[in-house]
């Protein structure tokens, strides 16, 4: 028998095709903030370029479809890429002089709004805020006959609902965007916005507080809660607890900082889902279950015996959380 050696020959290997995507992009960008620094684009250019951000989803499936398939091809997509392109640019340019596209260059309005409903015979109250990316603060009404009061700016439509069922009532405070996704608010305005709201401190409240990008001051001492229920965001957060009351609460971190202050009377236990940021407890508190750095269970030295006694469930993301 005759060994042969039969060795296929080895294909030459294919290299990949050159996407035109990205430099056509990072031209596009450099001369549009070269015109930019040089004061040659209109006014509400950039507010138009954002709610036109979806055209670069657009430009990158034509590359992925078309741009990657062949050098023919990548010619192709990138001459279909730098007319889509092109062609918003021109858009942003002549947008003054097309009624419907100066409209969607305008910056958005910050409105304002002064809000409040009477406390007629309530006992007990449901109330939902949204503060969206405003920042704001959340305390007590002082000799007021309403149930809740509030100052409000805002983006978009303001949405103030109160719904009565006996002695209880359902609030629910929110804004609805009418800004395209991923707007920024404010980018063209000087301010920034605030809301400032009250409540009566005579009523049992389940309160929901979702909060955004703002900075808050949640003043809750002189409030009788029954449940509690905060959702952090971005911003940071200042929550002062009730000073004569028991609940069980729960807390969300977000990205943001939370700061929660508690009064000396009263007995805290904290049931800890740990994150990424660091949890600080002050002098008060003991290790009751778990470890310091790690999920945990913490209870200050007067839980046992204190009148008041609050438990807080915390699922920590990313921001700090300080207790003092």
């Amino acid at each position: 028998m005759t060994n042969i050696d039969e060795r296929r020959p080895i294909p030459p290997q294919r290299r990949p095709t050159p996407s035109l995507f990205w430099p056509v992009v990072l031209i596009v960008g450099g001369i549009l903030i070269l015109l930019g620094n040089l004061g040659y684009l209109p006014e509400p250019s950039w507010n138009l370029l954002w709610r036109l951000w979806p055209v670069l989803l657009i430009a990158m499936g034509i590359d992925v479809l078309v741009g990657r398939r062949s050098t023919a091809g990548a010619i192709l997509s990138g001459i279909l890429i730098f007319i889509l392109i092109g062609g918003a640019v021109l858009l942003v340019f002549f947008a003054r002089q097309i009624p419907m596209i100066a409209e969607m260059a305008r910056a958005p309005d910050l409105k304002w709004e002064h809000v409040e409903y009477t406390l007629d015979n309530l006992e007990q109250a449901d109330v939902s805020i949204d503060w969206s990316s405003v920042p704001g603060s959340l305390s007590a009404l002082d000799d007021s006959t309403n149930l809740i009061e509030g100052d409000i700016d805002y983006y978009g439509t303001l949405i103030f609902d109160v719904d009565m069922t006996n002695d209880s009532a359902q609030v629910r405070l929110d804004t609805l965007q009418d800004t395209p996704v991923f707007e920024v608010e404010g980018w063209a305005t000087d301010r920034e916005g605030y809301w400032d709201v009250a409540l009566n401190p005579s009523v049992v409240f389940n309160l929901t507080l979702d909060a955004g990008s703002g900075k808050y001051t949640f003043d809750l001492s002189e409030f009788d809660l029954e449940a509690l229920d905060l959702d952090g965001g971005s911003g940071e957060i200042s929550l002062r607890l009730p000073e004569a009351d028991s609940f069980e609460g729960y807390i969300e971190g977000g990205s943001g900082d939370i700061t929660v202050m508690l009064p000396e009377n009263v007995g805290l236990r904290v049931e800890l889902d740990s994150g990424s940021g660091a949890f600080r407890t002050g002098e008060r508190f003991v290790l009751v279950d778990g470890e310091p750095n790690d999920d945990s269970v913490w209870e200050t030295e007067n839980f046992g015996s204190a009148d008041y006694k609050i438990t807080l469930e915390i699922d920590q993301g990313s921001g700090d959380i300080t207790i003092r």
